[in-house]
This record gives structure tokens, sequence and C-alpha cells, in this order.
């Protein structure tokens, strides 16, 4: 039993020590944003971006007028996240997107 113990001890702080190897890799894509007013529904544009299947996250500091999306590596349709800033309208204003360059690197 003390053996058993021991080797369970082992895996857990394995497993919690190394990364996990399933972890699929991350890519980002900088989106330059556009529109009558866009830029004052940044919360809006957030959750419709996340929403988009594959979205890890989003960032909005990182470069004046461009949204940076973070996502899982060939998962994301880059018209997808066009297509979900687009759905960002109301009355008097509206969204668009621009991709910046291609994807960037992969990440582990």
């Amino acid at each position: 039993m003390k053996k058993l113990l021991s080797l369970l001890l082992v895996v857990a702080l394995g497993y919690a020590l190394i990364p996990s190897l399933t972890e699929a890799a991350q890519q980002r894509v900088a989106i330059r944003l556009g529109g009558r007013f866009c830029k004052f529904h940044i919360i809006d544009l957030a959750a419709s971006l996340k929403r988009v299947s594959g979205v890890i996250d989003v960032d909005f500091e990182a470069i004046r007028g461009n949204v940076i999306v973070v996502m899982k590596a060939g998962q994301v349709n880059p018209d997808h996240l066009l297509s979900a800033i687009r759905q960002v309208k109301g009355d008097g204003y509206y969204c668009r997107g621009e991709m910046n360059g291609e994807p960037g690197r992969i990440e582990n």
C-alpha cells in the first residue's frame, strides 16, 4: 500500500510540474479595427470574438487601434473572426476589422 501511495504521489507531482503534452499550440493575429465609434465598444467586441470556437483570449492594449486574438493554432478560420467583429453594431455605430498581416508564430 505504501508503494502505491508513493507511486501516486510521484505521478501527481509529475503532472503538476511538467506542462501538459496535450495542450494545443497557440497562434496570434492582429486585426486592425475600424468603423464608426467601434473603439467605444471593446467589451462587445471581446465578447463576440471569444464566442468564436478556438479563440483563447483577446488583447486591445498591445497595439493601438488593433485587437490581438490568441487562438488555438490551425483551428480558427480568420473569416470567422472578421465576421464576429462585423456583428458588433448598433444604433449609429458599427465595427469592421482588417487582418494586419498573417497569423503570428505558433507558441507552445
